[in-house]
């Protein structure tokens, strides 16, 4: 199986409209969502990132995954992830040997013009919720010392090599996502966690005690609290917390009673994203932070 990932990208035409962009593969004549194989050892979102630049020249800002689209294509089975990424800065598209064209059409035009029907339907299953969402970011925090091996109290337990290796890892694995503010529990395994990241985009990391494993143990409505009153903030957050933390803010944020065993278990350095609306929740993807 041939494992591709894209983005459909959109951009804000004007306070009321937005449009679709499509590219024009010279190579098969057609009109298509920019997409691309992904590369050995590449995850599928860093694919669909690097293809979104690579066919038209936009450093796009992701935001929920569209769908997974299979398909058969002269007896090759091929699965493509799809997201959801908006044009915010300038395109330095040049025409190349792949892509010819790209162009910007209203979402009935851009269906229109795609030629094949999983486009098509891809830009309607778009519009059921449209393009502008704000990104809630829960991870959580990178492989730690097991605490067989840690002599001192829990709350200052730091990451292993590999847990430094994925903080590294996730400068890069989240830079299609838009942060505008960083939360950690205050345990400095969370702390270490997002502190490159937090340095790479230049932000402040606030630490709460809110969303750390002993508040949580005597008191688990407040992490419910704190994480729904960011839920509300119409910004682009990132929140990094504990295992046993996690699920029960999922809970909360969706107003669910899903039990844990209901919900996907994050391995160390694992998200999930939810996506707002004015607050109101209106996608939940998971993002592993390996292939």
């Amino acid at each position: 199986m041939i494992r591709a990932a894209g983005a459909l990208l959109w951009r804000q035409s004007s306070p009321d409209s937005i449009e679709i962009g499509l590219v024009h593969r010279s190579r098969y004549n057609d009109w298509t969502i920019p997409k691309g194989k992904i590369e050995d050892g590449e995850s599928a979102i860093a694919c669909a990132y690097r293809e979104i630049f690579e066919e038209t020249g936009i450093k796009a800002e992701f935001t929920r995954h569209l769908a997974t689209v299979e398909y058969t294509d002269n007896g090759i089975q091929k699965r493509v992830k799809y997201w959801v990424a908006e044009s915010v800065g300038h395109s330095t598209f040049i025409p190349n040997e792949e892509v010819s064209e790209l162009v910007w059409n209203k979402p009935n035009d851009a269906i229109e013009l795609a030629t094949y029907q999983t486009d098509k339907d891809l830009i309607k299953k778009f519009l059921e919720i449209g393009g502008s969402t704000d990104t809630l970011i829960i991870l959580r925090h990178a492989k730690a010392l097991d605490r067989g091996d840690w002599d001192d109290q829990d709350s200052l337990r730091v990451l292993s090599e590999k847990g430094f290796l994925q903080a590294e890892q996730l400068v890069n694995h989240l830079e299609p996502f838009k942060i505008e503010e960083i939360y950690s529990s205050d345990f400095t395994r969370c702390v270490q966690t997002v502190t490159q990241l937090a340095q790479a985009r230049g932000i402040t990391i606030v630490e709460s005690t809110q969303i750390n494993e002993e508040i949580f143990e005597e008191d688990p409505e407040k992490s419910i609290t704190f994480t729904n009153a960011l839920k509300q903030d119409q910004k682009d957050i990132l929140i990094c917390s504990h295992n046993p933390v996690i699920p029960t803010i999922l809970r909360g944020i969706l107003n669910s009673k899903l039990r844990n065993n209901e919900i996907i278990k994050l391995e160390p350095g694992d998200a999930w994203l939810v996506h707002r609306i004015k607050g109101e929740v209106v996608a939940l993807d998971y993002l592993p932070i390996g292939n």
